[in-house]
């Protein structure tokens, strides 16, 4: 393929992921002003969707989508300016619902203000586009409830992608 061609391809990939970002945060921006401060909490499970490969382009002979691998940074925060929280427990299940593994075997406290991370290398192939975390967190006292959120990336020359997803609770103590 000529590289004028090639040059011109990226662009075009570029300014549509581009306004593909612009489209999704002015369409997000009044739900994330919408939100509200929520209620104290002594715990919760949070489920995190997690993109450990995304599926793009063409479907194959094969009947299988183009597949790209993709890092991922969770980032558990406590919002809490004044108590600690504990991280109890990570699974991390893959997109059949099997668990690969649990991310945290001992509690780990998070001083106000103080975030905990887990991180999925690009080269883990396991989850696959519908894996997820389920966070267990606890606190001794109600406090704020922890901004959860998992960071997708690939970065390499001639394209990056880069997106975040937010956890949600799925029950309480």
């Amino acid at each position: 393929m000529p590289s004028s061609l090639m040059c011109r391809q990226q662009r075009f990939v570029s300014l549509t992921v581009r306004w593909l970002f612009i489209g999704a945060a002015a369409t997000l921006a009044p739900l994330a002003l919408a939100e509200g401060i929520e209620p104290a909490s002594k715990g919760q499970t949070v489920y995190v969707p997690i993109y450990s490969e995304i599926r793009h382009g063409n479907t194959s002979s094969s009947g299988k989508p183009e597949t790209t691998l993709m890092s991922v940074l969770v980032s558990v925060r406590n919002t809490d300016p004044t108590n600690p929280i504990r991280i109890v427990a990570a699974p991390y299940y893959n997109t059949d619902g099997v668990l690969i593994r649990n991310s945290v075997t001992s509690p780990k406290p998070i001083p106000p203000f103080g975030t905990f991370e887990i991180f999925v290398e690009l080269r883990e192939n396991l989850g696959g586009s519908g894996a997820n975390y389920a966070i267990k967190w606890d606190a001794a006292t109600a406090v704020s409830p922890p901004t959860i959120e998992a960071l997708h990336s690939r970065f390499q020359a001639g394209y990056s992608v880069a997106f975040i997803s937010r956890g949600r609770a799925i029950s309480e103590p």
